[in-house]
């Protein structure tokens, strides 16, 4: 069975150690990136299966960068996390929230523990492994493909036509 890629972005070089190495025990291949921009990099390189970004972000915060990294990698799971949003509020309700508004996947106030975090993650992921999300992509991407082509045959038909019946009218 394939590891499951995870991507950790958070400015704090402390969070996003902690992170990966926890994760990395837990058997995932962790990835960090201190940045948006760094972030938007690895979804070029690599297809990842969740994404965990901080909320509150110097450059870009989470939820912009959630939805600039679904345009590259629309099927990946996601989850918030911040120091800052009210701690008196419950994790299921935040994360209710940004699912609606967003589409984000879970939320986790700071400081995380282990044992949260890797449940988190877990809680994500299809129970039979990766492949499940990455043979949905192939279907979706070989759909799309199957669009394509029978559009641009339609498209060269009808071109054909046309200038089949221009020669017939002259």
């Amino acid at each position: 069975m394939t590891a499951h890629r995870i991507l950790i972005v958070d400015d704090e070089p402390g969070v996003r150690r902690a992170f990966a190495r926890t994760l990395k025990l837990a058997h995932f291949l962790p990835t960090e990136a201190a940045s948006a921009d760094e972030a938007l990099e690895r979804c070029d390189e690599h297809t990842y299966d969740v994404v965990i970004l901080d909320f509150m972000m110097p450059d870009m915060n989470g939820i912009e960068l959630l939805a600039r990294i679904r345009r590259r990698q629309p099927f990946i799971r996601s989850i918030v996390v911040s120091g800052k949003l009210d701690r008196r509020r419950d994790e299921r309700e935040i994360a209710r929230e940004l699912r609606e508004a967003v589409e984000a996947d879970s939320y986790l106030h700071k400081p995380v523990s282990n044992d949260a975090l890797v449940e988190a993650v877990r809680e994500l992921l299809p129970a039979n492994g990766a492949q499940d999300w990455k043979a949905l992509a192939a279907r979706v991407e070989t759909s799309r493909a199957g669009t394509i082509k029978a559009a641009n045959e339609a498209a060269k038909t009808l071109k054909k036509h046309r200038e089949d019946r221009k020669k017939r009218d002259g």
